[in-house]
């Protein structure tokens, strides 16, 4: 898999205090567990779409993922391939599932 690069505004906007709380706020919505894989924690904010930089919402523009989801979601194969969309999708109804199903749990 070849490296990645990212703009020096993605860089920049990723390092800043507005990403942070972002990030905390979608990872918060699942308390702080990954879509893909429930039982791992979230330590990712993963961007579906980079089209609302700086105007990100959960669930439409960003997923929380554990970092073994992050690097899965990453690779080729569904990164740079027509599944991209398909992948986003699943990502997004998972979200949803598990939003619910964490807010619906006793004790919340």
């Amino acid at each position: 898999m070849g490296k990645v690069t990212h703009s020096n505004e993605y860089l920049t906007y990723i390092k800043s205090p507005q990403w942070y709380a972002k990030s905390r706020k979608c990872q918060s919505l699942t308390p702080y567990h990954c879509v893909l894989f429930p039982w791992l924690k979230s330590r990712h904010c993963h961007h579906l779409t980079y089209h609302n930089m700086t105007y990100e919402l959960p669930l439409r523009d960003t997923v929380p993922l554990s970092v073994t989801a992050h690097r899965l979601i990453h690779l080729p194969l569904f990164w740079k391939t027509a599944l991209r969309p398909w992948v986003n999708w699943g990502l997004r109804l998972l979200m949803v599932c598990w939003v619910i199903v964490f807010w619906l749990l006793p004790g919340r």
